[in-house]
């Protein structure tokens, strides 16, 4: 690193997807920048999309450092800011808990809105560093942050997360036989609403075709949509390395996701408004914020009208133009790449002024002792109790009947997103989470 520049060390838990968009395209966008300059560390994978763009504009870039903490903490020692993209991954959340961290500056950046298990924000991770930042307002609104002093609430910032939109700006809308009802990001029912192929099912349209990009549960949702006789309606493409061909094809941004999704600020959402992609979407905390009720999109107030309002658009030409003009307008406005950059300059300038502290986990058992089921335990706070209905040597029924009714439902089924699957694949022999993955299996 150059010794003249200001040295900030971004530690994510892996580079790629719509994470990894916003934080390459504002790390190109700065390569340049005269005061401060990056590295990026990423404790899993960073994916081929990702090195060759660090390669191209020359970011340091390091992936699976999570084999190596000791180089980590080694960078750690000679950086002048850490920013930590933060959310509920177990390899990052194993290098918090575990890790004493020598003098540093920290920042945290939560890519989660904090409202729903086990995406939720605890008092250690919101008191951790010297700031944290959130990329919504909404979240605010969590009982955890509301439960913090006035004093505590002093180090919560917000940056609104977003990629840019000028690399899709450009897109221009491609002629096409069929209605498109598009929908790219997580195929998963962690993000998706549960009744999503019903609903899509549901939308009488002349020639209407369902065009849905992203990973990674788009498979077993496509054999669903076999079993229900309406595969013919869907084209189910999986990750894309580029969303720009299929936002040229798209007539309506189709976008009902679960009411507990983990979403903060829609990188994708933002993108379609931007090529003036006329959004549909649920009444979620997220999506309501983001998009405005008959002037920048739709907002339906339940699957009936989320159904209503894809028909509308498509026999209702005028509203269509109308609210696609308004969005391209809303989002250049709003998602601009340059506000986000000037927001962290002052973020970066403000934690200068701290004093550099040692880190170390507040848990109560002696760091020796931890096991990855702890880990888990601290990453979800107040929803640990969950996991002790059913004692791993309770074989009772009401207890199992207990912890399946509390387990059985979308978000905790998800293979990753913090869950105990994704814990259970990082730490495959910890005795409680083979038991508690188990049990979840056989729901």
């Amino acid at each position: 690193m150059t010794s003249t520049k200001i040295s900030i060390l971004h530690i994510t838990p892996h580079l790629g997807g719509g994470v990894g968009r916003v934080l390459l395209n504002y790390l190109s966008r700065v390569a340049d920048d005269v005061i401060f300059q990056h590295q990026v560390v990423c404790l899993d994978y960073a994916n081929e999309n990702a090195i060759q763009i660090a390669k191209e504009i020359n970011l340091p870039l390091l992936d699976n450092i999570s084999k190596d903490i000791s180089k980590l903490v080694k960078i750690i020692k000679d950086v002048d800011i850490i920013l930590i993209h933060w959310w509920n991954h177990p390899l990052l959340f194993d290098f918090l808990v575990c890790t004493e961290i020598p003098p540093s500056r920290i920042i945290f950046w939560s890519h989660i809105s904090g409202f729903d298990p086990p995406y939720v924000f605890t008092k250690k991770a919101l008191t951790y560093p010297d700031l944290f930042v959130f990329t919504t307002p909404i979240s605010y609104e969590t009982k955890e942050v509301q439960s913090l002093s006035e004093k505590e609430k002093e180090s919560l910032k917000v940056v609104w997360s977003t990629g840019g939109i000028d690399h899709v700006k450009n897109v221009e809308l491609q002629s096409h036989k069929e209605f498109n009802i598009g929908y790219i990001g997580t195929v998963d029912y962690c993000k998706l609403h549960p009744n999503f192929l019903t609903m899509c099912n549901q939308i009488k349209i002349p020639n209407s075709q369902f065009i849905v990009c992203g990973g990674s549960n788009e498979k077993e949702i496509m054999e669903q949509s076999k079993q229900l006789g309406i595969a013919h309606k869907f084209n189910f493409t999986g990750l894309i390395p580029d969303i720009k061909p299929y936002l040229s094809i798209f007539d309506v941004f189709g976008y009902p996701l679960a009411p507990y999704h983990y979403g903060t600020c829609d990188q994708v959402l933002a993108e379609a408004m931007a090529v003036g992609i006329v959004p549909v979407v649920l009444d979620n905390r997220m999506e309501r914020f983001m998009v405005q009720d008959d002037e920048t999109g739709i907002v339906a107030k339940n699957e009936l009208e989320y159904i209503h309002a894809v028909e509308k658009l498509y026999y209702d030409e005028k509203l269509k133009e109308r609210l696609s003009n308004q969005a391209i307008e809303y989002a250049v406005k709003t998602f601009s790449l340059e506000n986000m950059i000037k927001s962290w300059q002052i973020i970066f300038n403000e934690v200068l002024a701290f004093s550099k502290l040692p880190r170390k986990w507040d848990i109560r058992i002696n760091h020796s002792d931890i096991s990855p089921k702890d880990i888990f335990l601290e990453s979800i706070g107040e929803e640990y109790g969950i996991f002790f209905i059913n004692d791993i040597n309770d074989n009772s029924n009401k207890n199992k009947e207990q912890f399946f009714q509390q387990l059985n439902k979308p978000f905790w089924k998800s293979k990753t997103r913090g869950t105990v699957l994704h814990y259970q694949y990082f730490f495959q022999k910890d005795e409680y989470l083979n038991k508690w993955a188990k049990i979840i299996n056989s729901i």
